[in-house]
């Protein structure tokens, strides 16, 4: 054997020894970020309302008001002692490329423990709609042990929600007061580490701008109590794409994208319950509203909330009513409906679905979100790389959603991707 064919073998040996030492590095860096993520910091990231339970059709607000009769309160009952550890330790997250949450109506029974059951092994959070609150900063609902520790066992962060929804004046008083806003961060504190949650979700919708400052004091105070015990905030607002824009005026984005841990942006209602029909979320609204918040935001920390029903108008003009998807699904098998796919209109892409169908009282019309619609809106997150997508709510799907889902966040590597850089040299 010559001399340049010796020097080629050795060079080639060298280089296959190359490879194999770059690619047991990149192993080696992977499988170190799955043990340095096990319990998910509340400083690495980054609406819902709530379903009457004693009806049979869901009570959706989003990003617009409904005057409604506030529901009587009713007080928590003490807190138990549980035997819970203090620091419960959990799992890699997000699950999949993004983070998968959804908000889950006060009882967790029926399409709402059925859906969660088929999607634990993908979703990473979970809001219950469980408290409210009063002018004093008291907590009033009902809480479920139960889930969370079902939860907890599955890998799934509880985060209950606390919501003004149904009295939406209840927290003016609270947070006009620094003291009853102290008391009303002690009252949240006290419950979340009794019950062992993994944060809290605030929801409080519909306040008028003058309460801006106090707004940001109390989501301020709010994180740095949470995140002292290592609890995350998230918070949801309304959709806006400029700084005072529609509802969320009282919502400062910039001050509270310093502090939450998830903005859960209320991508929904566009048309709402008092308008007239029209899609619920179109694609064109949904990209202006994101392309906003990641001026102000960390792109890591926004999530965008993607609905799971359909509204129902009558032609002749009032309100709608909201449908889940079961309920779509019988119009169009019980009278053989053609379903239209609006693609866009004037103002671009809009990616919904709409049918009509008659009744005795006349001509409704129906416009919900299919797959493709879905589909659009993960593309979306995608391509501005977003935090994930927050689901209002468990039990009102298609579930052909999960399919979607599961098609596109499971199989994105992004995440993944993002965090290996950290550790790679500069080239």
């Amino acid at each position: 054997m010559n001399y340049r064919a010796v020097l080629h073998a050795r060079n080639l040996f060298f280089f296959l020894l190359y490879l194999t030492a770059l690619a047991l590095a990149a192993v080696l860096v992977y499988e170190t970020l799955l043990l340095t993520r096990q319990v998910p910091s509340p400083f690495s990231s980054g609406g819902a309302v709530m379903a009457d339970p004693t009806s049979t059709a869901p009570a959706l607000m989003g990003s617009t008001a409904v005057s409604a009769n506030p529901p009587t309160p009713v007080p928590t009952v003490p807190l138990l002692e549980l035997s819970l550890p203090a620091e419960q330790q959990f799992g890699y997250h997000p699950k999949t490329g993004r983070y998968i949450a959804a908000w889950l109506p006060p009882s967790f029974s029926g399409g709402a423990r059925e859906s969660f059951e088929a999607n634990k092994d993908i979703l990473d959070e979970i809001s219950p709609f469980w408290y409210s609150t009063d002018g004093s900063g008291k907590l009033y609902g009902t809480r479920d042990d139960e889930l969370v520790r079902i939860a907890h066992e599955n890998n799934v962060l509880v985060i209950p929600t606390i919501h003004n929804v149904g009295d939406y004046e209840a927290v003016i008083d609270m947070l006009s007061d620094p003291q009853r806003r102290t008391n009303h961060i002690q009252h949240i504190m006290d419950e979340v580490l009794a019950r062992n949650y993994d944060g809290i979700d605030i929801d409080y919708e519909s306040l008028d701008p003058g309460l801006r400052e106090e707004f940001s004091a109390f989501i301020i105070d709010l994180a740095d109590a949470l995140h002292s015990h290592n609890k995350m905030l998230t918070v949801a607002v309304h959709a806006k794409d400029s700084d005072y824009g529609g509802l969320g005026g009282y919502q400062d984005w910039v001050v509270m994208g310093k502090y939450v841990d998830r903005l859960r942006i209320m991508t929904y209602d566009y048309h709402w319950r008092g308008s007239g029909p029209g899609p619920v979320a179109p694609l064109y609204w949904i990209q202006s509203v994101a392309e906003y918040a990641q001026t102000v935001v960390d792109p890591s920390k926004i999530v965008i909330g993607v609905p799971f029903y359909g509204y129902d108008w009558p032609e002749s003009g009032g309100p709608a009513r909201a449908l889940p998807w079961g309920d779509i699904e019988d119009l169009i098998a019980e009278q053989g409906l053609t379903v239209d796919l609006r693609q866009r209109d004037d103002r671009g892409l809009i990616q919904e679905s709409r049918l009509f169908y008659e009744t005795e009282a006349g001509r409704r019309e129906v416009w919900f979100m299919t797959d493709q619609s879905l589909a659009s809106k993960l593309d979306l997150v995608q391509e501005m790389d977003l935090a994930g997508i927050a689901i209002w709510q468990l039990g009102y799907e298609k579930p052909e959603y999960w399919d979607v889902i599961r098609s596109q966040l499971v199989e994105d590597p992004v995440q993944i991707q993002r965090e290996i850089n950290q550790w790679l040299p500069e080239h």
